[in-house]
């Protein structure tokens, strides 16, 4: 109705605009910050994003996320009616935080770690398929920082934001990576490792540009 073409995100702009210009609104003032650990809780995604992102990524397509927006928004309008916006997040990082963690999850886990130590005997069965997997192994963490480094993951929840387990197929919300595909293969959860070898891939090659660069002002006279 206030909208043009009726997708997700004018949806989500023009609620940003009228609680911008609305004090009443639910979702004026701190109002919007509370909605945003709210949706990151219930979609067990870290504070740090914005619920217009979180809610397309954990839906399958605009009306689902229309309708999930909807529906947090109702419980969300209804519930600080009797008790504190604080409350509410609690009560919902508290519920999700109860939620055990998956094969799929398990298997982000172990990934991990063998990503940290470059071993690729152990991240090979961990991943699907790539012409460039090798890059995942061609260097490890120092031994020193590693334990460190497993610490920090260990400290952070990792947790399914759509798909199935049933179905094979789950986007699992990761601390390091962001949302990161999951697939069972013959019985065995794979990581989709695509955005991690690109990410690789676009450092290796940035060192490489800078040292040339390098190299070129060096020889100069």
């Amino acid at each position: 109705m206030y909208v043009c073409g009726g997708s997700f995100y004018e949806v989500c702009a023009y609620l940003y605009g009228y609680a911008h210009a609305s004090p009443d609104s639910p979702l004026s003032g701190d109002g919007m910050r509370f909605f945003n650990d709210l949706v990151c809780a219930v979609c067990r995604f870290p504070n740090n994003y914005v619920w217009p992102y979180v809610l397309k990524e954990c839906s399958r397509d605009d009306d689902d996320a229309i309708e999930r927006l909807r529906s947090l928004l109702v419980e969300y309008v209804e519930r600080t009616k009797t008790e504190s916006p604080d409350e509410i997040v609690r009560d919902m990082m508290g519920r999700e935080s109860s939620q055990e963690e998956g094969e799929p999850e398990k298997a982000w886990r172990r990934f991990s770690r063998a990503l940290y130590r470059g071993r690729r005997e152990e991240i090979e069965p961990l991943i699907l398929e790539h012409p460039d997997a090798e890059i995942l192994w061609e260097g490890a963490y120092p031994d020193d920082v590693v334990p460190l480094l497993d610490e920090i993951a260990e400290a952070y929840s990792v947790s399914q934001v759509s798909g199935s387990e049933e179905d094979g197929n789950v986007m699992i919300i990761t601390p390091d990576f962001g949302p990161m595909p999951v697939q069972r293969v013959e019985g065995s959860w794979r990581i989709d490792a695509t955005k991690i070898i690109n990410c690789r891939k676009a450092n290796r090659n940035g060192f490489a540009q800078q040292s040339g660069d390098a190299e070129d002002r060096d020889a100069q006279p």
